[in-house]
């Protein structure tokens, strides 16, 4: 018996010899590896970072950021201090001003959430972990409207119509009648209750904003809409963004596809009295 299986085993060609593989639902996935971030070493120096005033009242109101109070536990210099907005509303076009641990003269140009993130480095070249300071642009005025869109080069125009108002009238907010301190007079009270286009963008992607103090409704609600200017370099579609704020809170927003060349889009309704909007 052993010398029959010894002659079977010499028989055996090496090709005939095979490993047993588990069947695919058996054979175990590989997870991958993330890599572990090197450690912020243990001298390296510490970013304080601060904002004020805060909040601020977009779109002219200024703040700033400061840097000034970081320092390096080992009393070696701060030789850098690298200032970056890390995040903004959707639709912004501002970026952090210039200069090294105080940057000042920030103007945020919607309302929302501003982040300012600094890292510093010492005069050895070890940096530090990222310090984040937040500013809330909230809006004074009563009724905030403010518009952007995506691709360059279309002109697009926010318009806010008093209740019962026409497209390019007296009672229509726009770029041709609407700019100014005092706005359009509109109601009974003098230029608290007046309209004012602050922000008029042509060639970029926005944002443009109309605002009210104390809206007077007591004739209706106020429309919102959008002209798509003649004549721009860009005609094709585009996404047009509209958010609405009543008292300092974001109450309606929606994005439309804008694709015909002067027209006329109404986005929302706008119920003072009740305090609500709605999309047309």
């Amino acid at each position: 018996m052993f010398a029959a299986l010894l002659l079977a085993l010499v028989g055996c060609n090496d090709y005939e010899i095979s490993a047993q593989v588990d069947p695919p639902d058996l054979v175990d996935t590989a997870v991958p590896v993330v890599p572990t971030p090197p450690p912020i070493a243990a001298d390296a120096p510490i970013a304080v970072c601060s904002v004020s005033p805060n909040p601020i009242t977009p779109p002219f109101e200024q703040a700033t950021f400061d840097g000034s109070a970081s320092y390096d536990p080992a009393g070696l210099a701060i030789v850098d201090y690298n200032w970056v907005l890390s995040e903004k509303p959707q639709g912004s076009s501002v970026d952090m001003p210039g200069g090294n641990a105080i940057r000042s003269g920030f103007m945020p140009d919607q309302a929302g959430l501003y982040v300012g993130r600094l890292v510093v480095t010492n005069e050895a070249g070890v940096a530090s972990e990222a310090c984040e300071a937040e500013l809330e642009a909230i809006p004074a005025q009563d009724l905030w409207v403010e518009m952007f869109w995506t691709v360059g080069g279309d002109d697009m125009d926010l318009h806010l119509l008093a209740p019962g108002g026409a497209p390019r009238t007296g009672n229509d907010c726009y770029y041709a009648n609407c700019k100014g301190a005092n706005g359009l007079p509109w109601g009974q009270a003098g230029p608290i209750d007046n309209p004012r286009l602050d922000i008029d963008d042509i060639p970029g992607t926005g944002p443009e904003n109309i605002n009210i103090d104390q809206p007077d409704a007591s004739g209706g609600g106020f429309t919102v809409m959008v002209h798509d200017y003649p004549g721009s370099t860009m005609q094709g579609p585009n996404d047009v963004t509209v958010n609405v704020y009543l008292n300092g809170q974001l109450t309606w927003t929606d994005t439309r596809t804008i694709s015909g060349e002067n027209s006329d889009n109404y986005f929302a309704q706008i119920d003072w009295n009740a305090g609500t909007v709605t999309g047309l």
